[in-house]
C-alpha cells in the first residue's frame, strides 16, 4: 500500500475546485498542483471514489472534509500532514509494527538487501526484499529506501503491514525519460559493515569486455578480491585459499567452474539480480567457509510482459527470455554457448621463451574449450505477499591441450584433458506473517563432477633416456543436500532478531587410477545440523551492534562447534563511518592440495573427519573507516585472518615418499578504496597492501613461508564514463604477482608482475520496443605478457631444471558484442 505525498495551500490562500465526476486522487492531485499542503493517501484507494464539486475552501483542511463527506474515509492530522484512511481503521488503535516487500515498480521483480532509513532508525530489507520494523506508536511514518540502480524513494508510510513499495530503475528498456532532481544509487556501496561490498550488477555491462563475463569482471575490480593470474574458476578474497571461499547463487553452492582466461563468468550475468562480497567478518547468518563469500541473488522475471534478452559476441552466445504466467508469476531461461573453440591450437604456434634469473623454460598452450550452461526459474508471490520461487542450474565446461615438442636435449609430450559439470537447484517458500514478521523455507543441491587426465612422457634425445614417464586419471565428486530455515522477528525499536536452523548432508567421492600402480576409490558421507541466532541492535541512533553465534553439530565427529561472532558500526558524523568485526568460522568440507616434487598442484573436495583432514577453523577480525559525501567515497579497511587445518598432500615421486600433512595460514593487509561520482560519470580505485603465509611440517626451515597465491601489492582501477547514447571505460589492474619456485625443495623464488589495461566503448539505441547495444572491447590494450597461474603444469627436463607449461593469460584480444532486447 503506497501512500504519495502532495502540497497544496492552508496559509489563509483559498483553494478553488471545479471538477465534475473525477476520481478523488486526481482531485488531489490537481490540488496539489497549485497549493501547498502535504497529505497522505492510498491512491489505488482514493481512485474508486468519484468527486464533483464546484466551489471554494478557505483552507486545505475545509477542503479534505467537504471531499470525504459521505465517502467511507477519514483523515487525521500529524503535524503538518493530513492523513486520509479508511474510517473503519482507527489510528490510535494502529499497531506500529510496519512491514512489507520492496519492488522494481516496472517489472515486479523484488529487490533484495534494500536500505530503509525510517524516522530517526533503519535497517535492511531480506533477499526477497522483505522487511519488518516496529517503532513507537505513530501516525505515520516517513521512509527513505535506496537500492543500487534505482532512484531513492521518499514517502510517508501508515502503520501497518503487506505495503509494497515500487522503486524506479536509473536505466530502463524505454525512451529515454529525464527526471531532475532524483538521487540514484550508482555502482556500489562500500563500508556500510566491516568487509561488506555491495555491488550493482547493470554497471558491470559497462566495463570492457565481451558482456557474457560481465560478473567477474566487476568483481575482480573490487578492493580484496585477487585480480592478477586471472583466476576466474575461483574467487580468491584476502588471501583465502581455494575451496574456501564460497560462490552462491540462488542458494545454489557453484563449487568451481574452469571458465578459463577470464572469458566466461561462473553466473550468466543476465540472471544475476544482487551481488554481495562478504570478504571477511561477517555475521552468524553465514556459514560453512573460513574465506569470503560471494552471495548473487537470481533474477525471478518479469511479471508484466514477456522479455528476451541476447548477447552475441565473437566467443559465446548468451540469450534469457522470460514469460509472466499469471500476473504474479513468470519462468525464465537462460542459456550460453562457446560456439567456437576460441583456443583453437591450430591456428597458433606453441611459443617459446625463457625468463631471465630463471633456469627454467616456458611454453604457452592453446587448449580446446568448450563451456556451456543452462538456468531455468519459475518465480512469484502470493495474494498475500508470501514468495517462492524453484531455481534450477547446469553447467559444463571441458579443457583439453596436447604438446609434442622437442626442445634442447629432450622431447616433451603431453596430454591432458579436464571435464567439469556442476549441477544445482534450490526450492524455496519465503512467508510474510501478519504481524510482519518473515520466515523462510528452503531445500538446496549442489554438486560437482570433476574428471581429470594427464599423460606425460619426457625423454633424452641423445639416448631415448626416459625421464619422466606418468599416466593418471582421477574422479571427484561433491553433492550437497541443504535444508534451511531462516526467522526474522522484530522485537522492538532497537531489536532485531533472526534465528535459523539447517540440515546438510554431503556425500563425496574420490577415485585415482593410475596406470603403473594401485589406484584409490572411497566414497565417503557426513550429516550435520546447524543453529544460529544473531541480534541487531540499535545501541543509540549512531551505533549500532550485532552479536551472534553459530552451532554445528556434524554427526560423524561426535562434537560440537560453537562460533561467536559481533559486528558493530558506529557512524562518528554524518559522513564517517566506523566499522569492526570479530568472529570464529569452521568449514567441514576442505579443497585438498596435492603437490609433487616438481610443485604441481592439484586441488580435490574432501569431507573433514579430523583424521587426514582436519575441520578448518579460522578467526576474521576486521576494522575500517569510511568517509562518504559529495559524490565521494574513501574507504580503508583492515583485516588479520588466522586458518587452521590446511590440508596438503605431498607426493614425492623421486624419493618414494608420500605424506598428508596439516598446516596453517595467516593473512593480513589493508584495503584502500576511492570512488567519485561527478554529473553522470565515475571513477574508482584501489590498492591492497597484503601478506599471506604458511606453514608444514615438511618445510625445511620451521617458519612461515609466502603461500602460492600470495602477492604484495595489487592496484585497481576504472573510469566510466556517460555521454549517452555512447558510453566510454577502461579498467586498469596492476599485480606485483605470486612467488614462483623453480621445484618442491626450492628455497628461492621469483614474482612475475601482472598488469593488463582494457578498454571499452558502447553504443545503446531504441526503437519502439526494441533495446539495441553494440560494445567494442580491447582487453590487454598493451598486450603486456602475463602469466595465468592456475592453469599451469611443470615437467622434468633434466635433473637440474623443469619445463612450466601454461595457458597463455589474455593477450591483445578485440572484443565485440551485441546486445538485444525486447
Amino acid at each position: 500500500m503506497l501512500f504519495l505525498i502532495f502540497m497544496c495551500s492552508l496559509t489563509g490562500q483559498e483553494i478553488r475546485l471545479d471538477v465534475d465526476d473525477t476520481p478523488l486522487n486526481q482531485v488531489l492531485l490537481q490540488m496539489a498542483a497549485n497549493h501547498q499542503v502535504q497529505i497522505s493517501f492510498d491512491d489505488q484507494l482514493l481512485s474508486k471514489y468519484e468527486v464533483t464539486v464546484q466551489r471554494t475552501f478557505d483552507g486545505g483542511e475545509e477542503a479534505i472534509t467537504f471531499l470525504l463527506t459521505g465517502l467511507p474515509l477519514s483523515f487525521q492530522k500529524s503535524g503538518e500532514v493530513f492523513i486520509i484512511f479508511k474510517a473503519s481503521v482507527k489510528l490510535a488503535e494502529r499497531t506500529s509494527r510496519l512491514s512489507g516487500r520492496i519492488i522494481d515498480n516496472r517489472s515486479g521483480e523484488s529487490l533484495p538487501y534494500s536500505h530503509i532509513a525510517l524516522n530517526n532508525s533503519g535497517g535492511i530489507s531480506d533477499f526477497n526484499g522483505n522487511f519488518s520494523l516496529s517503532l513507537p506508536v505513530d501516525s505515520a511514518f516517513q521512509i527513505r529506501i535506496s537500492y543500487l540502480g534505482y532512484y531513492i524513494l521518499d514517502t510517508l508510510l501508515l502503520p501497518g503491514t503487506n505495503h509494497i513499495l515500487g522503486l524506479t530503475p536509473s536505466m530502463v528498456g524505454l525512451k529515454e525519460v529525464v527526471i531532475k532532481g532524483d538521487i540514484i544509487e550508482r555502482s556500489g556501496q562500500i563500508g556500510e559493515e566491516a568487509g561488506l561490498i555491495r555491488l550493482n550488477h547493470k554497471v558491470a555491462y559497462r566495463l570492457p569486455g565481451n558482456g557474457d563475463n560481465a560478473v567477474f569482471n566487476f568483481l575482480r575490480l573490487q578492493p580484496g578480491v585477487l585480480a592478477a593470474g586471472e583466476r576466474s574458476s575461483e574467487i580468491i578474497i584476502w588471501g583465502s585459499y581455494s575451496g574456501h571461499s564460497q560462490v552462491l547463487f540462488d542458494g545454489i553452492t557453484i563449487f568451481g567452474l574452469k571458465n578459463f582466461n577470464d572469458n566466461i563468468s561462473f553466473v550468466n550475468p543476465y540472471m544475476a539480480k544482487d551481488i554481495r562480497v562478504l570478504k571477511g567478518g561477517y555475521a552468524a547468518s553465514y556459514g560453512d567457509r573460513v574465506g569470503g563469500i560471494v552471495d548473487i541473488t537470481g533474477f525471478n522475471g518479469n511479471t508484466q510482459k514477456p522479455s528476451v534478452n541476447l548477447n552475441i559476441n565473437n566467443m559465446t552466445v548468451n540469450g534469457m527470455a522470460t514469460l509472466p504466467v499469471n500476473k504474479n508469476a513468470s519462468i525464465t531461461f537462460a542459456y550460453r554457448h562457446t560456439y567456437y573453440n576460441f583456443y583453437d591450437g591450430q591456428d597458433f604456434k606453441i611459443i617459446a621463451s625463457s625468463r631471465r634469473n630463471s633456469r627454467q623454460t616456458d611454453i604457452k598452450i592453446y587448449p580446446d574449450y568448450l563451456f556451456r550452461d543452462l538456468n531455468i526459474k519459475y518465480a512469484g508471490n502470493t495474494t498475500s505477499g508470501d514468495s517462492y520461487y524453484l531455481s534450477l542450474y547446469d553447467g559444463k565446461d571441458q579443457f583439453s591441450y596436447k604438446i609434442d615438442q622437442e626442445r634442447t636435449g629432450t622431447k616433451i609430450e603431453q596430454e591432458a584433458e579436464e571435464e567439469n559439470r556442476q549441477l544445482g537447484g534450490t526450492l524455496f517458500y519465503g512467508r510474510s506473517w501478519k504481524n510482519g514478521n518473515t520466515s523462510h523455507l528452503s531445500m538446496s543441491i549442489s554438486g560437482l563432477d570433476r574428471d581429470i587426465y594427464e599423460k606425460q612422457e619426457v625423454t633424452r634425445n641423445s639416448n631415448g633416456h626416459v625421464i619422466s614417464d606418468r599416466e593418471i586419471a582421477y574422479y571427484n565428486r561433491i553433492l550437497e543436500t541443504n535444508l534451511k530455515n531462516k526467522n526474522k522477528f522484530s522485537l522492538s525499536e532497537n531489536h532485531t532478531l533472526e534465528s535459523g536452523w539447517s540440515y546438510n548432508y554431503t556425500t563425496v567421492t574420490f577415485r585415482e587410477d593410475p596406470i603403473d600402480g594401485p589406484g584409490t576409490d572411497k566414497r565417503t558421507e557426513a550429516h550435520r545440523l546447524n543453529l544460529y541466532v544473531q541480534d541487531e541492535i540499535s545501541v543509540t541512533r549512531k551505533l549500532s551492534v550485532t552479536p551472534g553465534i553459530r552451532m554445528d553439530i556434524p554427526f560423524h565427529l561426535s562434537k560440537v562447534y560453537l562460533q561467536p561472532r559481533i559486528k558493530a558500526s558506529l557512524d562518528v558524523t554524518d559522513h564517517w563511518r566506523l566499522n569492526g568485526a570479530w568472529g570464529i568460522y569452521n568449514q567441514f568440507v576442505s579443497e585438498t592440495s596435492v603437490i609433487d616434487d616438481l610443485g604441481n598442484y592439484r586441488y580435490f573436495w574432501a569431507l573433514c573427519d579430523n583424521r587426514d583432514v582436519p575441520v578448518l577453523k579460522a578467526h576474521h577480525l576486521v576494522g575500517g573507516i569510511t568517509y562518504r559525501g559529495n559524490g565521494l567515497t574513501l574507504s580503508m579497511e583492515a583485516f588479520y585472518k588466522t586458518t587452521v587445518g590446511i590440508t596438503r598432500y605431498v607426493k614425492l615421486w623421486e624419493q618414494g615418499l608420500e605424506a598428508v600433512y596439516q598446516g596453517d595460514a595467516r593473512v593480513y593487509g589493508v584495503d584502500m578504496y576511492a570512488k567519485k561520482y561527478f554529473r553522470k560519470h565515475e571513477i574508482w580505485a584501489s590498492y591492497t597492501l597484503s601478506q599471506t603465509e604458511e606453514y608444514f611440517p615438511y618445510f625445511q626451515e620451521y617458519e612461515y613461508a609466502n603461500s602460492p597465491h600470495d602477492q604484495r601489492h595489487e592496484v585497481k582501477g576504472a573510469l566510466l564514463l556517460n555521454f549517452h547514447p555512447f558510453f566510454f571505460s577502461v579498467n586498469y589492474v596492476y599485480g606485483s604477482g605470486f612467488p614462483h619456485q623453480p621445484s618442491f625443495f626450492s628455497q628461492d623464488y621469483e614474482r612475475y608482475p601482472y598488469n593488463r589495461l582494457d578498454a571499452a566503448i558502447i553504443y545503446r539505441h531504441s526503437v519502439k520496443d526494441y533495446h539495441f547495444e553494440v560494445g567494442l572491447s580491447i582487453l590487454n590494450l598493451l598486450n603486456t605478457e602475463n602469466i595465468k597461474y592456475s592453469n599451469f603444469i611443470r615437467v622434468p627436463n633434466a635433473q637440474s631444471g623443469s619445463i612450466t607449461i601454461h595457458a597463455e593469460a589474455v593477450p591483445f584480444t578485440p572484443t565485440i558484442y551485441l546486445n538485444i532486447s525486447f
